[in-house]
């Protein structure tokens, strides 16, 4: 999670009604200089990290018949708990949305979407280069999270679009409605296309040691060269695919070839993307619905004592741990069961005990009633964050309910990762430690972040 104004890279609690459109143009995004080190656009990545091959680079190979996938294995979206194909776009390559973007191969999918590289074949771009679009195409039945979406993405391009963070933001440029004739809608919002997700981006560069799931923050192309060969493999090595009645599900192509050329770095950048999970900071009254990943949650989110923009100093802390190291800082021991008393625990052998007043705040809010109320994982409507994530944590005389399940052996500062220099090692714990802290107003801004010992002068940057 990253700030931006008044944005929280987050998970909603209200949805606004918006009109879909033509989103608000901006300037043309000022240039910038990047370090190599940096579920896509709105969607996430599907292919495993092993094994991955580049269809970009195989184009010039005999073309093949598509595969096809056994009718009892799962493709991509039908993996999604509750699936129901119907409502699912049934898009294919070579059809045409919007009188105007051509599908060329399907390179995303999520929950509630699939994603599809498209040829802009209109008018206006016929005398000119080849423009390239990615156009997420939701589905039916979740139309108040995707406007949300799209009323995100508005609001963004309508505030100070000089901002030279705004070029690192990604959102929508156009969208519009498919009709289908059994009486479904589906809202499909347009993008730049994007290269890889960051975690894959590591993995072509020999410069990293990680093995991450970034899957918001994408790197941009470096040539339109990479779009044009990866659309001529398409040909040749078609995506696999099965049918299930009258419908075809493919499985998606993502992965646009290494990287060849050095000199490409500097014309690439990375974007924060998928404003679906955003939320407006702005807003009345204290915020404390339930945001943010499993292994993110700011200790105020699990205490439900309100959280404001410092909990996304908090979650860019998770990141940058992950970004050096490959591993999460925050371990479940069931990955497929998160437990808060867990994650709390965790928190206590790495930040010391829990602040009183942290305590005596939990305690104020217990009374506090979310509305509307919020299903938990379990499918259970929940009115408050002790519902939500099985508290209370702290018994009446303020004892952690969970100290049987602190790791008390474990010291953050022997964790040193491995591309730290051990002189810089103090300096670097330093610097994590003013992101990843108790009290959320003890956490530094993203401006005096930027001017820690760690990171350097970066006031010229």
């Amino acid at each position: 999670m990253l700030r931006f104004r008044s944005l929280l890279f987050s998970v909603p609690s209200s949805i606004p009604q918006i009109v879909a459109g033509r989103i608000p143009s901006h300037p043309p995004p000022a240039r910038l200089t990047c370090s190599p080190r940096v579920n896509n656009i709105p969607f996430r990545s599907t292919l495993g990290r092993q094994g991955r091959q580049s269809f970009a680079s195989r184009a010039s190979q005999t073309s093949q018949a598509p595969e096809l996938v056994p009718s009892d294995v799962p493709v991509d979206e039908e993996i999604v708990p509750g699936y129901k194909p119907e409502h699912f776009y049934p898009a294919n390559p070579g059809d045409v949305l919007d009188n105007r973007y051509k599908l060329k191969a399907k390179i995303g999918w999520g929950s509630s979407s699939t994603v599809w590289l498209a040829h802009d074949i209109s008018r206006k771009n016929r005398m000119g280069p080849n423009r390239y679009v990615a156009i997420k195409i939701c589905t039916c039945n979740v139309s108040d999270d995707e406007a949300h979406e799209l009323d995100m993405t508005i609001h963004v391009s309508s505030v100070d679009s000089q901002h030279r963070g705004r070029v690192i933001v990604g959102t929508a440029v156009e969208s519009f409605s498919l009709d289908l004739l059994q009486g479904s809608r589906h809202l499909a919002l347009v993008f730049e296309p994007m290269r890889d997700p960051l975690w894959l981006f590591g993995l072509k560069l020999t410069c990293f040691l990680l093995d991450l799931k970034l899957d918001n923050i994408m790197v941009t192309f470096e040539d339109p060269s990479v779009i044009e060969a990866f659309i001529q493999g398409q040909s040749t090595h078609p995506m696999a695919r099965k049918r299930v009645g009258a419908r075809t599900v493919y499985r998606c192509h993502n992965d646009f070839g290494d990287i060849h050329d050095s000199k490409g770095l500097g014309k690439m950048y990375p974007k924060i993307t998928d404003l679906g999970l955003a939320q407006r900071g702005d807003g009345p009254g204290p915020l404390v619905h339930p945001i943010q990943p499993d292994d993110c949650h700011a200790p105020e989110v699990l205490l439900g004592v309100g959280w404001s923009y410092s909990a996304d100093i908090w979650n860019f802390g998770i990141m940058v741990w992950e970004l050096l190291t490959g591993q999460k800082l925050f371990e479940q021991d069931d990955p497929n069961s998160y437990s808060a008393v867990k994650h709390l625990a965790d928190m206590i052998a790495i930040l010391g005990p829990v602040p009183p007043v942290l305590i005596q705040r939990e305690k104020a809010m217990r009374e506090w009633r979310w509305r509307p109320q919020v299903l938990n994982p379990n499918g259970q409507l929940c009115g408050s964050a002790a519902e939500f994530y099985g508290g209370p944590f702290f018994t009446d005389d303020g004892t952690f309910i969970g100290n049987h399940l602190v790791p008390h052996t474990r010291i953050w500062e022997n964790e040193v990762p491995r591309c730290i220099p051990r002189e810089e090692a103090d300096c670097f714990f330093n610097f994590m430690r003013r992101m990843l802290c108790w009290l959320p107003e003890n956490r530094a801004t993203a401006r005096e972040l930027k001017s820690d010992p760690w990171l350097g002068d970066t006031t010229g940057a």
